[in-house]
């Protein structure tokens, strides 16, 4: 058999050396993405939570009863519940609506949302929608120094900065 002269294209060794030192450069540069990720789990952290509230707002609104949301101390987690006496504690026969738990990249950093009797932080949603004369902030941090802030007015509009 007689070899080509004029072929045109890579080797197999070529190709795969071009692959190895890819794969080696997306390895390095993977390790730098480790912010963009936090910050991107800090700015959903913040949207869930939107989300939520205004899940709490709706719902409320139309069964026309209380609903709370609360925050839980360990700053992991928050849910929302059908508040029936509208006191800001999920008593027997509530029902948790929505449970949210934090990436552990991701912390509740500040929350001036009034404490009910348990200890919990709470955001109680009257059957109008709008908060039962409680506004505040929930401030999500994560482990780069990265936040984001959820707020809600007297209104209930809910923002994200």
């Amino acid at each position: 058999m007689k070899p080509c002269q004029n072929q045109k294209g890579f080797t197999l060794v070529e190709l795969m050396v071009t692959v190895a030192v890819v794969a080696i450069l997306l390895k390095l540069i993977g390790w730098g993405l480790g912010g963009a990720t936090a910050e991107e789990d800090v700015r959903t952290a913040a949207r869930r939570l939107e989300t939520v509230i205004q899940e709490g707002k709706a719902l409320a609104y139309e069964k026309g009863v209380t609903h709370s949301l609360i925050f839980n101390p360990n700053k992991r987690e928050y849910k929302l519940f059908r508040d029936d006496n509208g006191d800001g504690q999920r008593d027997p026969g509530e029902p948790w609506i929505r449970v949210e738990s934090l990436s552990s990249r991701v912390t509740i950093s500040s929350n001036t949302f009034p404490v009910n009797g348990a200890g919990w932080r709470v955001l109680s949603i009257g059957n109008d929608g709008r908060p039962n004369g409680t506004l505040g902030t929930v401030t999500f941090q994560s482990s780069g120094n990265v936040s984001a802030t959820v707020s809600v007015n007297i209104l209930g509009r809910v923002y994200v900065q």
